[in-house]
């Protein structure tokens, strides 16, 4: 700190110093340094969630509260008491002058350092961004304006009407960065460039009927004595300061709440994007807003978005291409007129495609708890119980036929369980594990004869697993035996033109009415997953087409995830 500050003094000696001692001038840096060092005391010590980027309001307050005022003070009372000790103040001018100066170094900090803080990442801005072109037209509109008022042209009137709404729409458009360098520009409205003479001989100058011996002797002999207060109203200095300080707390706070409300904004698209809904408005004159284009170019022309005779509600929007997920429109009537027809409107909508895929997800998981539930209910204790049964019987009978036996249950198992892990499977492998069970049922000791007709077209689809297991289970359970204990099952596969499969499995016997034969869990099951999976398009169904036979049938129609 001290290094940057007495770097200063080579300037100050040669444009702000005319007379005073060199001593003197070494020693007052001393009094900027203690007003930085009580400056940074006041803000990281005393207000200690203080942040110097002033991105808060609080912020921003605290600086204004804390940062110029009692720093400005204690420089000033050093600076006096050095001027004086240098004889370039006379005694009786110390209190007034001390206020005069205090003033000017506070609006100094108030003015300049949210200037620097604001700007300091100037080389890695995007120069070509909207917020810095209308800074850098805003700063040379306000600086040719105070050029014109400066050289007291004739329409210096009317440029400095003009200049208030401009100055204050680039503080609205560009937030504390505007605001900043728009005051420091305004500065110059009230202090010239170039003074006619240094600060000591001016300071000289300014008290008027005295020399270096009244100085020196302390003594302003024939001049009317005025109060501290009149001589600091009386002063220039302070209606200029004054100005420049009510400038500045009253526009650092308006471009600091617009850099808020822009990145509130930005929240809230961020938000409205990542939910794929947008906020949208209707008037009688303009019609409908939108705020997400992208958005808006999935809508019709003339997007329904709300109904006349509601005044709020929701309703559900189409988007312009098929297939592509529909919106919600929720609104609020916030205008009427007199006649009760709506004037303004209110509204925001949201894509369902977020609702689909947490739908999904939950039928997903839903699947998955289906799955294995199918799963303990096709290897429950009745399929297991009946062939450990049979297996025990063949190895006191036949020991050959217990290990091929117990082979075809292993082989059936794995294969059962390896299914589970996947939704959907092809047809072919459906089949294969059938003809399993059906090896394991003869050579338990069932007298069964299957007949597969199944078309190779439809061995392309892809169905959910042990499906066609759960038919041919519940025809090996309830179909009718002949005399001799035989019974034919017939397995037809057909691909429709329109590509539905057609599976049927139709076995000898009776259906029973309604509520006299218990419904398997199997058929349950198979029921529901088909109603997760392909809801409409997944059907199964159980009749008896002709006299002594049932035919349980199962319908698919093929897409992208059967095919």
């Amino acid at each position: 700190m001290l290094i940057g500050v007495y770097l200063g003094l080579l300037p100050s000696q040669l444009f702000f110093w005319g007379e005073i001692p060199r001593a003197t001038s070494l020693l007052l840096p001393l009094a900027n340094v203690g007003e930085t060092a009580l400056a940074w005391f006041l803000l990281r010590k005393v207000k200690k969630e203080f942040n110097v980027l002033l991105t808060t309001q609080k912020d921003l307050v605290a600086f204004l509260l804390l940062a110029p005022w009692l720093p400005s003070l204690l420089s000033a009372a050093v600076a006096q008491i050095l001027l004086c000790a240098s004889r370039r103040l006379p005694m009786e001018h110390l209190f007034h002058e001390g206020v005069v100066y205090a003033a000017g170094n506070a609006s100094g900090i108030i003015l300049l350092t949210p200037l620097i803080l604001s700007w300091r990442d100037i080389f890695s801005l995007n120069w070509k961004s909207r917020t810095f072109m209308i800074s850098f037209a805003t700063a040379l509109f306000v600086g040719t304006c105070i050029w014109i008022i400066h050289r007291d042209i004739q329409i210096s009137q009317a440029v400095f009407i003009l200049l208030v709404p401009v100055v204050v729409w680039g503080i609205w458009s560009t937030g504390l960065k505007g605001a900043t360098l728009n005051c420091f520009i305004l500065s110059f409205v009230f202090f010239n460039l170039k003074p006619n003479q240094p600060f000591d001989l001016r300071l000289l100058a300014k008290h008027t009927g005295t020399d270096s011996a009244l100085y020196r002797s302390g003594s302003n002999q024939g001049h009317p004595t005025d109060s501290n207060f009149e001589k600091i109203l009386e002063d220039p200095l302070t209606s200029q300061i004054a100005l420049l300080t009510v400038l500045c707390i009253t526009f650092f706070p308006l471009g600091l709440a617009a850099d808020t409300l822009r990145a509130s904004a930005a929240k809230d698209r961020l938000i409205m994007n990542s939910l794929e809904s947008s906020l949208w408005t209707w008037d009688l004159a303009e019609g409908y807003h939108i705020d997400n284009s992208s958005i808006a170019s999935e809508l019709s022309a003339l997007p329904k978005l709300f109904l006349e005779t509601t005044p709020v509600g929701k309703i559900k929007v189409m988007p312009r291409e098929l297939g592509a997920s529909p919106y919600l429109s929720h609104w609020v009537t916030t205008h009427f007129s007199a006649t009760g027809k709506p004037l303004q409107v209110t509204g925001i909508l949201h894509s369902l495609g977020l609702q689909e895929k947490v739908e999904k997800a939950e039928k997903v998981a839903e699947i998955a708890n289906v799955e294995m539930t199918t799963l303990r209910s096709r290897l429950n204790p009745h399929l297991l119980f009946n062939c450990l049964t049979g297996l025990r019987a063949l190895i006191s009978k036949d020991p050959q036929s217990a290990k091929e036996f117990t082979g075809k249950l292993a082989n059936f198992l794995r294969s059962a369980v390896d299914t589970q892990t996947r939704s959907l499977i092809p047809l072919e492998e459906e089949l294969a594990l059938c003809r399993d069970y059906l090896s394991l049922e003869t050579m338990r000791g069932a007298k069964l004869k299957a007949v597969f007709r199944i078309d190779r077209a439809a061995t392309r689809f892809r169905l959910p697993p042990m499906s066609v297991h759960t038919l041919l289970e519940n025809a090996v359970k309830h179909g009718k035996r002949t005399k001799d204990k035989m019974m034919t099952i017939s397995v037809i596969a057909k691909q429709t033109p329109q590509k539905k499969l057609i599976l049927k499995v139709i076995q000898p016997g009776r259906l029973k009415k309604a509520g006299s034969q218990r419904s398997g869990a199997g058929l349950l099951l198979l029921r529901q997953q088909l109603d997760l999976l392909f809801q409409a398009n997944g059907q199964i169904r159980l009749i008896e087409d002709r006299p002594g036979f049932v035919t349980a049938t199962l319908n698919i129609q093929m897409d992208e995830t059967t095919s």
